[in-house]
């Protein structure tokens, strides 16, 4: 093997372990269900119900040319949503997990025109979404909305929540698109108890879709590690262990492309 072959190797390797062991659930639907790779299957809240197959029996379009697993998730009501225990600890400071970072495949067939809730702090959905896509393709909030998340076509959302400095980072397809400073910090409004729940809102600003993949991190991932993740890929977030060779993973350097880190 190549020493620059070797180094891409010993790199790749290095940041797979980081990730790693930051990665506290990851969901990839494999299995036509809301069984987890990492950590706890997602539940239904309520009477919400998805619908499970490919890209190719959803006919929506491949994710980098493959043939993809995906979950069609609902619009849903104030009672609805999806339960995701985390698996995160209490860091940052606080009582709370306050520093965490979530991560989506997703893909919307349409122009639906109005916000899309991705994320839902209140285990009860008491309050507003805490992370949505506004009319435009904008991801944020509290008026607060950058990037393209082009309807029609897949994206990685990546959402890094630093609540010790009050900071929300926010990517699409391991770019940053923005930053902003939010209301509140440590044990605040965007800090996590055991639970939170995904495509969940209050008053209802949701709409159906389709997610390839989604992932957990109990740490604030920094800058240069979303964008390993790079963009959407078929394999998912974290994939399934693969047969790659060492030689091949050696090729593949630091991408998101972590073969080997999937489980212990």
């Amino acid at each position: 093997m190549k020493a620059s072959s070797l180094l891409g190797l010993v790199a790749g390797v290095a940041f797979c372990t980081t990730t790693q062991a930051a990665a506290t659930g990851a969901w990839n639907f494999d299995g036509g269900n809301l069984d987890a790779a990492i950590g706890s299957a997602l539940q239904y809240r309520g009477t919400t119900a998805a619908q499970f197959g490919t890209t190719t029996s959803f006919g929506i379009p491949n994710i980098g040319g493959q043939v993809a697993s995906v979950m069609q998730f609902p619009a849903t009501d104030v009672t609805q949503g999806f339960i995701m225990t985390h698996g995160a600890a209490a860091n940052g400071g606080g009582t709370y997990v306050n520093q965490y970072t979530v991560m989506y495949d997703l893909y919307w067939p349409g122009d639906p025109g109005d916000y899309r809730a991705l994320f839902q702090t209140s285990e009860s959905n008491a309050n507003d979404g805490d992370f949505f896509v506004n009319g435009d393709g904008g991801i944020g909030i509290s008026s607060n909305y950058q990037g393209n998340l082009d309807d029609g076509a897949w994206h990685r959302v990546a959402a890094v929540f630093d609540l010790p400095t009050s900071t929300l980072s926010k990517y699409i397809d391991g770019t940053l698109v923005g930053a902003q400073t939010l209301s509140s910090g440590v044990d605040g409004r965007w800090s996590l108890g055991t639970t939170a729940l995904l495509f969940a809102d209050e008053d209802g600003e949701t709409d159906m879709g389709y997610v390839n993949s989604i992932a957990f991190f109990d740490t604030a991932l920094s800058g240069p590690e979303v964008a390993a993740f790079g963009g959407p890929t078929a394999a998912g977030i974290i994939p399934e262990p693969g047969t790659l060779s060492l030689a091949l993973l050696a090729l593949i350097g630091t991408g998101g492309w972590c073969w080997l880190r999937k489980r212990a």
